[in-house]
C-alpha cells in the first residue's frame, strides 16, 4: 500500500498527536505550494515546448529553404565551372588561332616580297622590251626609208628602162 501524504496525516490524526499532525500539515501545505509551483512550471515548459515545436518548424522549413538554395548554387557553381573550362579552352583556341594566322602572314609576307621582287624584274623586262622595241622602230624606219629610196630607185629604173625599150 502506498502512504500519500493524506493518508499519513490521516493515521497521524487517528494516533492522536497534535504536534505531529501539524508538522504534517505544514508539511502538506509546503507540498501543495511546491506541487503549484510544479504545476506552473510544467504548465510553462508545456507553453515553452509549444513555442520551441513552433520555432523547430520555422527552423525546418528555413533549412529546407537553404537546401535548395544551396542545391541551385551549387548547380550555378558547376556552369560557371563549365563555363571557365569551355573560357579557357576557347583561349587556347583563340591562342592556337594567332599563332597560326601570324605564320600565315609571315609567309604571306614573304611571298609578297617575292612577288614584288618578280613585278620590279618584270618592270624591268617591260621597259627593255619597249627600250628595244622604241630602238627596232627607228631601225625599222631607217630600213622602210632605205627601202622607200631603193624602191623609188628601182621604179625610175623600170621608167628608165621602159623608155628605151620603148624607144628602141
Amino acid at each position: 500500500m502506498v502512504l500519500t501524504p493524506r493518508i499519513m496525516i490521516f493515521l497521524f490524526l487517528l494516533s492522536g498527536s497534535n504536534t505531529t499532525a501539524k508538522k504534517y500539515e505544514t508539511e502538506l501545505q509546503t507540498l501543495k505550494e511546491s506541487n503549484a509551483r510544479l504545476v506552473d512550471a510544467l504548465q510553462e515548459s508545456s507553453a515553452n515546448v509549444e513555442s520551441w515545436k513552433k520555432e523547430l518548424t520555422v527552423c525546418q522549413e528555413e533549412s529546407e529553404t537553404l537546401r535548395k538554395k544551396i542545391g541551385e548554387l551549387e548547380a550555378q557553381c558547376k556552369e560557371a565551372n563549365q563555363e571557365k573550362q569551355r573560357n579557357a579552352q576557347l583561349t587556347v583556341r583563340v591562342k592556337e588561332l594567332e599563332a597560326e594566322l601570324q605564320e600565315k602572314e609571315q609567309v604571306a609576307e614573304s611571298k609578297n616580297k617575292e612577288l614584288e621582287g618578280r613585278i620590279e624584274g618584270l618592270q624591268m623586262d617591260i621597259n627593255d622590251s619597249r627600250q628595244k622595241q622604241g630602238n627596232m622602230k627607228g631601225e625599222l624606219k631607217k630600213f622602210m626609208d632605205v627601202l622607200d629610196g631603193k624602191l623609188d630607185e628601182l621604179h625610175e629604173f623600170r621608167q628608165g628602162l621602159a623608155k628605151l625599150g620603148v624607144d628602141n
